[in-house]
Formats: structure tokens, C-alpha cells, sequence
């Protein structure tokens, strides 16, 4: 799905916000509605109150003549307290519309970005912007973008009512209500710059400890768990610093203003009390207007706190905006059906770099006959995991081309290209279910006689009979409740039931005793018949068991060495 146009066109953060916000504006708007209701409801009430006060102090009233008032004053504040409940209900609504919106586009962007390695940036990183970002983008939403519009309207409101009782008052509200957003500005700009730093140290910090967590079992074995605690430690405490510093300039901020709004208030008390006692004012209008002092001040003060809000969802949007507006590699997709039968594969002057200037692999030249068992070897950082993305179409070459079976490979149908091929990484991903629901992830209609056929083509079937549960058994996260050779032959299962005409696999036989080695190799043996299979490996043994070698060095083709390898193919 493509992505909107004005999405790549916008490139302020806050800009983009509001566009975002306007396909919710229906919901904004009665959240804004509710508001100004709100607001009308305030000046009834504080109309009823100093009716009320002139009739008891002045009139000297009965309480039972006042007992309507008393009614109509409890029936408002019922009225005001379902419409904040409504306004909330609404906010949270469309703040939920538009994270699922960005949510959605993030996870589509990214599953285009990542195969291809052109995100940019690491895993903790992404986890962060996809989680935290997003959630901050609610708080901009659901309390600044009304509140700011409440700010502009309730004072406006306010004064259409005060100035035709007591213009003097008037003028102190008017005159000393720019202050409040002047202050605003001003201290909000450095809290600002403070929480963009913020979200970077956070997004860094989620990366750091999402790789000490990756690799606990490392660090236990060369005892370097604790110091790496004790760094986690204390970039945690630099964190909560930097935390505390924000907080202050927000809460001094909180202050001034309540400071305005206290002294704006004073000063019409006085007024209202110097015109009391001049006898030109009456007490019902009076305390009318002194009733409405703080509640003019109350939505600029509401913005005003609002105003840390703000700064969450920009540093947020600052954050996801370019990953969104990242320009996705070149996803061609033609019309052509896929092969029927184990393709023939060639690589045609292929090039293919990471953000265009960083690893990949440069002008590869190869051809994979059909039916063949290719061994791609090299030392980590070779391009070996980058030629399998370019042979599975994952990856789209900036130079050359990928032919199947003498067909370019960007003129197939790349859906139903991608549905004859698999491809098992090192890590193979198990969610959290069970064996079961595991397998059918590739193929929802199987029944539980071809769920038992692969198994025992994986040399799983014995341990499969042997649990509680079978094939119900549930996993735990990333396939726990299984060993690594057992999860590795799954993952043969699952791409057995696929039924590919391609299956390039990763270091299938990595950190395997020789047990599991065999078993695992033997898998494979029973599986490569009538397809095209690529693996890479640093195993002698996995390597012997292939027909053909191809061996990678700084991202190019080597020339074949002499030993006793099978067939090595010349660059």
C-alpha cells in the first residue's frame, strides 16, 4: 500500500501532527463542543451562585426561596461532570484511531524496510519509536491540540460576558491574559530542546540494553555481566537526571503561571471591591464577575501544564516522522507467474549496498542451476546473508539483475513469487502458541497428516509423540520449551509444508552437537530433492553435504580454492 502524498511532502513534525489529527476531527471537535459547553455551564453556574449570595445577604432570603437555585447549581455541576466524562471518552477515542493509523503505516513501512536492511537503525531503537513514540503522540492529541483551541475560545467567551457588567475588570483580564502564553513560549523553548535530548538518550538506551539482554549468556560466560549492570546503572541515573531537569523547567513554568492567574485575580478582586464600595457596582454583579476571574485564567493555565504534552508528541513525531518518510527500496512487481518447478537462478553484475554506501555485496556474477545445493561460505560480514536476500527478491539490487529461469526476477508476480520460496534464518521465529498453530503459520489447511509428514521428514516425530500434549503443546517466547535442534528441524517442518521451489538457509547447523548436526543435515538431505537450495554455513560437515561452493569476501565472489570441497564455482 502506498503511502499518502502529503506524508512526503510534510517535514515538520508538529505539522505533520495536526495533519494526522484532522482525520479524527469530528472527534476533536466534539471534544472541543463539549468544552465550550462546559464553559457556558460555568458562567450559568456562577450567575446562579451570585443570585443566590444577593439574595441571602442582600434580600435576606429564606433558604427554602433559594432551594430552586440550589437544584439548578447541583444540575450544572452533574452537566459538567458528564460532558468531561463524554470529552475524555472522545479524546481517547481519536487518539486510539490515529495511533492504530500510525501504527499500521510503521509496521507496513518496516516490513519493506528491514528485509532489505535499509531501516537505519537497530532493534531496541525501532522497539522504542514503535511503542513509546507512538504512545507519546496521545497526550498531543487528547489534551494539547483541544486545549489550545479552549484556550483561544473560553477567555473570548468569557469576556463577551464581563466586559457589559464591569469593564474595568474587563481590561485587567484582557491585558494581563497574553502573559500566560508569552511565558509559555518562552520557557517552554528550552524544556523543549531538553526533551528532544530526552528521547534520544531513551531510544539509545532501549538499543543498549535490548543487546546486553541478547547477549546475558555471553557476558555471564566471560564475567562481564555485573560491570555491563553497573554501566545500565548508570545510564539509567544520567537518564533520570536529565529527567529531573526537564521536570524543573516544567513545574517552574507551572508556577509563573499560577503566579499570573493569582495576581490577575487579586487585582479584579480589588477593583470589584472598590466599586462595592463606591456603590457603583451592584453584589450580584460583583461576585458574578469575581466567579469568573479564575475561570478565565483556567483554560491558558490548562495549556499551560498542557504544554509538556506538547513536547512528548513532537519529540515523538521527531522520532517516527522519518521512518515514515524513509524512501522505500525499489519494490517492482510484475506479472509474470513463478516457476512450476526448482528454478534456474542467475546473478548478473549484482550490487547491493545498505543505505547505498555501507557493506552488501558488489558486482556478484552466479548462476545456481536448477535442483542444485549451493554452499555460500566467508567470514561474518562477507555478504553471504545479503546475496540470500537478493536471490529471495527481498533485497533489490542498485546495480545488475536477478534472473529465474532466464525471466527477470522484478517482472514476476512478487506475492506469488514469494509463496514458492523459504527461507529459515539462524533464528528461527517460534511464537508464543503451539506446535501445532507454529506449523500452520505456513500453511493454514494442512491437516494433521501432513503436519505428521513433515515431521518426519525434520526427524521430529518421535519428539513431538513424547510431549504431554503432542502437537498442542504450547511454546514459550522465541519457541521455548523445545531445544535448539528440535526448534531448527521445526523449522524445517513448517518450510516442508510450504512446499518452495527456492529454500535458502541460514547457518542452519550453528551451535548444534554433532547429534543434532546429523539429524538436521540428514533433514535436508531428505528435503533438497526437486528444489533449489542455498546454504550458509561455516560448518566443514554442512558444507560437504552440498553439491557446489561459493566463497565470499568483502562482499565479492572469491576464486575457488584447491581442496577437497565439492565443486567450487569460479566468479
Amino acid at each position: 500500500m502506498t503511502e499518502p502524498n502529503h506524508t512526503q511532502q510534510i517535514q515538520n513534525p508538529e505539522t505533520w501532527l495536526r495533519r494526522e489529527a484532522l482525520h479524527v476531527r469530528r472527534k476533536l471537535a466534539t471534544v472541543v463542543l463539549l468544552g465550550v459547553a462546559g464553559g457556558i455551564l460555568i458562567m450559568a453556574q456562577a450567575r446562579i451562585l451570585a443570585v443566590a449570595c444577593q439574595a441571602v445577604v442582600i434580600d435576606g432570603a429564606l433558604s427554602a426561596s433559594i432551594l430552586p437555585l440550589a437544584v439548578c447549581v447541583a444540575l450544572i455541576a452533574l452537566l459538567r461532570g458528564v460532558g468531561t466524562y463524554l470529552s475524555e471518552r472522545q479524546a481517547i477515542k481519536a487518539a486510539c484511531e490515529v495511533k492504530q493509523r500510525i501504527i499500521s503505516r510503521l509496521y507496513r513501512r518496516l516490513q519493506l524496510l528491514l528485509p532489505a536492511g535499509a531501516a537505519g537503525e537497530d532493534a531496541g531503537s525501532l522497539a522504542e519509536v514503535v511503542t513509546s513514540g507512538v504512545e507519546g503522540l496521545e497526550s498531543y492529541l487528547t489534551r494539547f491540540l483541544p486545549h489550545l483551541v479552549l484556550a483561544a475560545l473560553l477567555p473570548l467567551l468569557t469576556l463577551t460576558v464581563v466586559f457589559p457588567v464591569e469593564w474595568r475588570a474587563g481590561l485587567v483580564l484582557l491585558f494581563s491574559a497574553p502573559f500566560i502564553p508569552l511565558l509559555m513560549v518562552l520557557i517552554g523553548s528550552r524544556a523543549e530542546r531538553l526533551n528532544q535530548r530526552q528521547w534520544s538518550r531513551l531510544t539509545r538506551m532501549a538499543g543498549h540494553l535490548l543487546d546486553l539482554v541478547q547477549g546475558l549468556p555471553d557476558l555471564k560466560i566471560f564475567g562481564a555481566a555485573r560491570r555491563e549492570a553497573a554501566m545500565v546503572a548508570q545510564v539509567s541515573d544520567d537518564y533520570r537526571r536529565s529527567t529531573m531537569a526537564v521536570l524543573k523547567i516544567a513545574f517552574l513554568s507551572a508556577l509563573m503561571l499560577e503566579f499570573f492567574a493569582t495576581v490577575g485575580t487579586a487585582v479584579v478582586a480589588v477593583i470589584i471591591g472598590f466599586m462595592l464600595l463606591s456603590g457603583r457596582l451592584e453584589l450580584v454583579n460583583g461576585l458574578f464577575v469575581l466567579l469568573l476571574a479564575p475561570e478565565f485564567y483556567l483554560p491558558l493555565r490548562v495549556l499551560g501544564l498542557s504544554w509538556h504534552s506538547r513536547m512528548n508528541g513532537t519529540a515523538a513525531a521527531t522520532r517516527i516522522l522519518p521512518l515514515l518518510l524513509q524512501p522505500l527500496p525499489q519494490q517492482e512487481s510484475g506479472t509474470l507467474p513463478p516457476p512450476v518447478k526448482a528454478p534456474v537462478l542467475k546473478l548478473e553484475n549484482v550490487t547491493f549496498r545498505y543505505g547505498g554506501q555501507r557493506g552488501g555485496i558488489q558486482d556478484i556474477s552466479l548462476t545456481l542451476p536448477a535442483g542444485s545445493v549451493t554452499a555460500i561460505v566467508g567470514e561474518s560480514g562477507s555478504g553471504k546473508s545479503t546475496l540470500a536476500r537478493v536471490l529471495l527478491g527481498l533485497a533489490t539490487p542498485e546495480y545488475g539483475r536477478v534472473l529465474v529461469d532466464s525471466h527477470d526476477l522484478t517482472t514476476m508476480d512478487q506475492d506469488r513469487w514469494r509463496r514458492r520460496l523459504a527461507w529459515v534464518p539462524q533464528r528461527p521465529f517460534f511464537s508464543a502458541a503451539s506446535i501445532r498453530e507454529n506449523l500452520l503459520a505456513s500453511r493454514p489447511d494442512a491437516g494433521d497428516h501432513h503436519l505428521m509428514e513433515a515431521l518426519a521428514t525434520a526427524a521430529l516425530t518421535d519428539a513431538i509423540t513424547r510431549l504431554p500434549q503432542g502437537l498442542d503443546t504450547r511454546l514459550g517466547d522465541r519457541g521455548a520449551g523445545l531445544s535448539g535442534g528440535e526448534l531448527r528441524r521445526l523449522a524445517l517442518a513448517r518450510l516442508m509444508l510450504r512446499d518452495p521451489l527456492l529454500i535458502v538457509l541460514d547457518e542452519p547447523t550453528a551451535g548444534l552437537d554433532q547429534t543434532n548436526e546429523q539429524l538436521l543435515l540428514d533433514a535436508i538431505d531428505r528435503l533438497a530433492p526437486g528444489r533449489t537450495v542455498v546454504v550458509i554455513s561455516h560448518r566443514e560437515e554442512t558444507v560437504r553435504r552440498c553439491t557446489r561452493v561459493v566463497r565470499m569476501s568483502g562482499g565479492q565472489l572469491l576464486q575457488p580454492g584447491n581442496n577437497a570441497l565439492p565443486q567450487e564455482v569460479m566468479p
